[in-house]
Parts: C-alpha cells; sequence; structure tokens
C-alpha cells in the first residue's frame, strides 16, 4: 500500500470520527461524542503504527485540535445556559466554566511539548567554539581571507 494511500485512509478515518462527533454534539449527547472522537482517534493511532507512517507532529496537532473541540463543546453545553425570562438572558455556569478551562489547557500540553522538542533540536553550538574542532598536523584551520580567496582545499574526514 502507498503511502499517500496510507495517508488518505488515516485522513479518512479521523474526519469520519469528526463528523461523527459533530453529529452526537448537535444532538446534545456529550458521552456519546466523546466515545466517538476517543474511538476514532485509537483506530487512527493503530492504524498509523500499524501501517508504519505514525507522524508525531500530526499526532500532536490533532489531539490539540480534539480537546480543543471538546473544550468548546462542554463551554457551550455546560457553561453557559440562556434562561426564558427576561428575553435573550444568559447564565454562566462556573463547573462549565471551569471544567472548559481545564479541558482547554490540558488540550495545550501536545502542541507546546512538540514546540520545546523542536526548539531544542535547532539549538546550534556556538560559532567560536574551537573546542570541538579536530584538526589534522597536515591541514590548518581556514581563516576568512582564505574562504573569500577560493585557494584553499577542502579536507576530508
Amino acid at each position: 500500500m502507498s503511502n499517500d494511500l496510507k495517508k488518505i485512509i488515516g485522513i479518512l478515518i479521523l474526519i469520519v470520527g469528526f463528523i461523527a462527533f459533530f453529529i452526537a454534539i448537535g444532538n446534545n449527547n456529550l458521552n456519546f461524542s466523546l466515545i466517538f472522537i476517543t474511538s476514532s482517534l485509537i483506530i487512527w493511532v493503530l492504524f498509523s503504527l500499524l501501517l508504519d507512517f505514525f507522524d508525531i507532529k500530526m499526532f500532536a496537532g490533532v489531539v490539540s485540535f480534539a480537546g480543543f473541540l471538546v473544550a468548546i463543546s462542554v463551554f457551550f453545553l455546560f457553561g453557559i445556559e440562556e434562561i426564558p425570562y427576561p428575553i435573550g438572558a444568559i447564565v454562566f455556569h462556573s463547573e462549565g466554566i471551569a471544567s472548559s478551562l481545564v479541558i482547554g489547557l490540558f488540550s495545550l500540553f501536545p502542541v507546546i511539548i512538540l514546540y520545546n522538542i523542536n526548539i531544542q533540536s535547532l539549538k546550534i553550538s556556538p560559532k567560536n567554539d574551537n573546542s570541538k574542532i579536530e584538526t589534522n598536523d597536515e591541514w590548518e584551520l581556514a581563516t576568512d581571507e582564505d574562504l573569500d580567496s577560493e585557494e584553499f582545499e577542502l579536507g576530508q574526514n
């Protein structure tokens, strides 16, 4: 199976799970929506691990996105409520707001960890750190003037 087909099937698994999530949320059924989104994420991860095309960056993004969807859903289902009198009045429930904020906070963790890993992998040692350079008796380090003159040979390790 080609890599493109594997990725398309994996994305279709996620799309079906998210569509089922939105349908269940539209029916005010948080339990089934959580079942749909969690099972689609588990199936997608198992599928990508079994076929050896798992991508940690995509995983972190999808898990964070799913967490933010759940946080928004919890906020609108349990955090706010429209009451009939006075007309158009909205009541805020602290339990629902606190729950949605906690879910949103935990949804940030995969992205923050991935960001931290990328920053650490991009760190480069300072330019003038000559302690790591191994020299050979036959060769000497090129100066900036030598590099500009293009009259030097490159050594092979």
